[in-house]
């Protein structure tokens, strides 16, 4: 069934792309151009952080415009950014040219949209045109962008780019995304689905309409800002006219992290803004598709085939349409393509988790709209940067269950621990007389992350112990229900599991805890072992990613991979006694819990771990 679902959707994918290869020739020769009559004053506006690849030649270019009157606005939030010497440099060359620089405070979390807002607010003319601070464009650029505005259907002017002049291997492969898949993927949505897409590399529109949308300031808490004002101009009833001029975006140097950031951020604004559409980009996988086909047959001679048709399709198409568009750097490095499909499909994964991407240096989350929410410090420090990873821990930590068999009994979601059987590593005498032999079956409480209620902001917070304790009891009780049910615990006499509550909790008071709850601490020998020493730490580092991935506030001040790790024991005679009669004690519990004062319940939840605890 997998793979007839597979072959499915590989042949539509190679249909996709025969049909996105089609678009792009129609539109590229069937286009008409629009009058250029049509030429009133013009407001550029360039918002600017940091000084880009090629800058000053990137900006000259829009001061080599054969336009009759035309102004270009540079926004810098901070003055002792270096861009503003570019800025003033190409001032010097181009004396004839209007050009300002403004140094502008950035109110919103979109820094490009409140830069936008300031600068309409004091450009002097009614139309505007808005460009990010990476494009390169030729001198007829101004005339064909803003020609389609004499129509006053439409509403707004935007242009597809191409990726050109990159130095480093990352940049290539951006070069190749940018014209050989975003490019044709984005035609595909403008023309067949009838998206009103709009893009940063150019926003052509009146100051009216603008102001009807209540101006850049309703776009500066939105990541996708382009998006966002194409959606609001359609609303109004008018065109989004996608012009047939291409824009230059000026690669450079650039790292596999930006790339990847930039790859994941871009998944993030798809899935934000277009969540139906998403899954769709699916059929743009065809060198994805075609890997996972021949995995799972076994690598059998038609998944090759199919492998092979795959790659020549994509080569074909992206020859084709590089051409099309005269995507130099594209066209020069299509070797590179199949490693770029993989990335772009691998980026499509990461992108489907997580709300958060790191735009210009910054990191934020998304809300369920597409609003940039900043990034608490704490969070910042602890996972900021390793997002991608965190999937991945819940993964494992899923593979390793199934490996381990062990299994959720309960279905309650207050409940906090799995269950397994093992055996005994060494012989353990328990408080109330329980001799555990090596090698003989035990039952293993593992602690079930998902149901651990979360850490607050505070190190020391007496409702999240109080949470806890009653978490606790109510566990223990249903531990007691469900062994007296399943047949695989009639021979088990104990119960085990591993602490690592933080260094923070002194022996003795662990010691008491364990006690009060009916637990024995079973303490390691101090003088093991390296080989037992060495598993002890990879065990409490991979205690620390379960934290980090299920409740990363506990970890404020934990280095678990230093402690030790004991073992909790429990017979089964003293689970069954304390906690066997489940209902009854629910129901005092609950009595007590009602009666009690604020400071009863203090005291009951005194030895209730601060801390959520690190495993079990």
């Amino acid at each position: 069934m997998l793979v007839g679902m597979l072959v499915a959707v590989l042949v539509a994918s190679w249909i996709y792309w025969l049909v996105a290869w089609w678009s792009l020739r129609a539109f590229i020769r069937s286009r008409p151009s629009p009058p250029s009559e049509f030429t009133p004053p013009v407001s550029i506006l360039k918002p600017t952080k940091g000084v880009d690849p090629q800058a000053y030649q990137n900006f000259a270019s829009f001061c080599r415009q054969d336009y009759p009157d035309y102004e270009v606005l540079f926004g810098v939030a901070d003055p002792a950014d270096p861009v503003i010497e570019v800025v003033e440099q190409v001032r010097r060359d181009f004396p004839s040219r209007c050009i300002r620089v403004l140094v502008l405070p950035a109110a919103g979390m979109n820094r490009k949209a409140s830069l936008l807002h300031a600068l309409a607010g004091r450009a002097r003319h009614d139309v505007l045109v808005a460009s990010d601070s990476d494009m390169r464009v030729e001198p007829d650029y101004l005339t064909r962008v803003v020609a389609p505005l004499a129509d006053p259907r439409v509403g707004l002017v935007t242009c597809l780019f191409r990726g050109e002049a990159p130095v480093t291997l990352t940049a290539r492969l951006e070069a190749l995304y940018m014209g050989a898949i975003f490019l044709p993927c984005a035609l595909v949505a403008r023309t067949l689905l009838g998206l009103p897409v709009a893009f940063g590399s150019t926003v052509a529109l009146r100051r009216g309409d603008l102001a009807r949308l209540g101006g850049f300031a309703a776009l500066t808490d939105y990541l996708v800002d382009d998006y966002q004002l194409g959606e609001r101009v359609a609303g109004l009833g008018l065109t989004v006219h996608l012009s047939d001029y291409l824009v230059d975006c000026v690669l450079g140097s650039t790292t596999f992290r930006e790339q990847w950031d930039r790859m994941v951020r871009w998944m993030h604004c798809i899935r934000v803004s277009r969540p139906r559409e998403y899954p769709g980009l699916l059929l743009t996988f065809s060198t994805a598709l075609a890997s996972l086909l021949t995995l799972a047959t076994g690598f059998a001679a038609s998944a090759w085939l199919a492998l092979a048709v795959s790659l020549a399709l994509r080569w074909l198409v992206g020859w084709l349409v590089t051409g099309y568009t005269l995507s130099r750097a594209a066209r020069r490095w299509l070797v590179w393509l199949p490693l770029m499909d993989l990335l772009t499909a691998l980026a499509w994964g990461t992108g489907l988790v997580g709300r958060r991407v790191v735009w210009r240096g910054e990191t934020f989350t998304l809300s369920h709209d597409g609003r940039l929410v900043p990034l608490a410090a704490e969070e910042l420090g602890t996972a900021g940067a390793l997002l991608p990873l965190r999937p991945l821990v819940r993964r494992l930590d899923a593979y390793l269950r199934r490996t381990y068999h062990v299994f959720e009994f309960s279905h309650s979601r207050d409940c906090l621990f799995r269950l397994a059987l093992g055996q005994s590593e060494e012989e353990v005498i328990l408080s109330d007389g329980t001799i555990v032999r090596r090698g003989e079956l035990v039952g293993e409480l593992h602690l079930w992350n998902e149901h651990i209620p979360p850490l607050g902001d505070r190190r020391s917070d007496l409702a999240w112990a109080i949470t806890f304790r009653r978490q606790l009891g109510q566990s223990l009780r249903e531990v007691a229900a469900y062994i007296r049910t399943d047949p695989r615990f009639e021979r088990v006499q104990a119960f085990r599991g591993e602490e690592a509550f933080g260094s923070r909790y002194a022996p003795v008071r662990l010691a008491r805890m364990a006690e009060r709850w009916g637990f024995d601490l079973v303490r390691r020998d101090g003088a093991a072992r390296w080989w037992r020493r060495s598993g002890d730490f990879w065990e409490n580092l991979y205690a620390t990613w379960l934290i980090w991935a299920y409740n990363p506030a506990s970890l404020h001040e934990s280095r678990t991979w230093q402690f030790r790790r004991d073992q909790l024991w429990i017979s089964r005679e003293t689970l069954c006694r304390r906690y066997g009669a489940a209902a009854a004690a629910s129901a005092a519990g609950r009595k007590v819990r009602r009666t009690s004062s604020p400071r009863t319940q203090a005291g009951l939840a005194e030895d209730a771990p601060q801390t959520a605890p690190q495993g079990l």
